[in-house]
């Protein structure tokens, strides 16, 4: 006669993989709020530079009379400034961009526009935003209790068209 086969075999091993499971979760749970505040800052960031490639690219398109004149030159400056603050406050409202600077490089350096009578080689639209880290402010204010605001630097340079 056969002797019955065991199907469970018993060998102590029956709440180990319960147990691992319960240790790399824990981990990973610990790792998860790191990951999305580094996601987070990428997005940030490419919302900072785009934001500066567009109010470049709307001052390197102006045309050389609007460009050479001092005072057309500082209105449109001032419509590229507000370009940027309307796209971080569109996409990124938490975002805090201060000195938004918008120049004109000339061949002996970098003067606001408008003031030479000549046209300009390039044009830079250059700031700092700053992220605040409120991400998850209960859970990161146990473990890290004096984060700074990450900065964000954005700095768009184009050759001047026209």
């Amino acid at each position: 006669m056969r002797r019955p086969c065991h199907r469970h075999a018993t060998t102590g091993q029956q709440g180990v993989a319960a147990i691992e499971l319960a240790l790399i979760m824990l981990f990973f749970m610990g790792l998860l709020p790191v990951v999305l505040l580094f996601g987070r800052a990428l997005f940030m960031y490419t919302v900072v530079q785009k934001s500066a490639q567009d109010a470049a690219r709307y001052m390197a398109t102006l045309p050389l009379q609007q460009m050479t004149n001092d005072d057309t030159a500082n209105q449109a400056a001032t419509f590229a400034v507000q370009l940027v603050r309307q796209a971080l406050a569109e996409t990124g409202p938490v975002l805090n961009a201060n000195r938004i600077s918008v120049q004109c490089i000339y061949s002996d350096g970098d003067y606001p526009c408008g003031s030479y009578p000549t046209r300009p080689l390039q044009v830079r639209v250059k700031f700092v935003a700053q992220l605040p880290i409120d991400f998850l402010p209960r859970l990161t204010l146990h473990w890290l209790p004096q984060l700074a605001p990450i900065s964000l630097n954005a700095n768009a340079v184009l050759r001047y068209a026209n």
